[in-house]
């Protein structure tokens, strides 16, 4: 393991060296990197409380519900896109420090987790928008919404760890 580390870092030391180098380089990527969070799960934080609002009975219209999120679907993916982009720059800006880390690994798992779970929202969404009626599908998008919540927490929690790990 010790060797694919040291090669990836060999591999990524020209990056390294220039988000080294440049304050403005960094302090760009970073922003990316903070700021697609922000985003991602700043529209994904507000729609699972939507959705355990509309699942409650505390919003009674269904229909503008689910027509909403297909919309939101779009500005999360574009987010995620950024983070992910950034992410990949940030950890090869300090291979050594990042592929050794189980810190590391856990964010990198949650991450994964979210992306998964997000599916399940998606394909509960497709579901109650064939049959708005469907009770077990108001159900999955519940618990989807739920996880959802809890992820986007540890992934943001294991992220300012693994900062102060590092």
């Amino acid at each position: 393991m010790a060797g694919l580390i040291e090669g990836f870092a060999t591999f990524a030391q020209p990056w390294a060296d220039l988000y080294a180098g440049s304050t403005a380089l960094s302090a760009t990527v970073t922003f990316l990197h903070l700021g697609g969070l922000l985003v991602a799960g700043g529209v994904a934080l507000a729609f699972d409380r939507a959705s355990l609002r509309v699942v409650r009975g505390v919003v009674p219209d269904r229909s503008g519900f689910l027509r909403e999120l297909t919309a939101i679907h779009q500005p999360v993916v574009a987010a995620l896109a950024v983070v992910i982009t950034s992410g990949v720059a940030l950890m090869m800006a300090d291979v050594e420090v990042f592929l050794p880390s189980t810190v590391f690994w856990l964010k990198m798992g949650g991450f994964v987790l979210l992306l998964v779970n997000g599916l399940a929202i998606q394909a509960a969404g497709r579901r109650l928008q064939r049959d708005a009626m469907d009770a077990r599908g108001w159900t999955r998008l519940r618990r989807a919404s739920l996880r959802s919540t809890s992820l986007w927490v540890a992934v943001l929690f294991l992220g300012v760890l693994l900062t102060v790990a590092a």
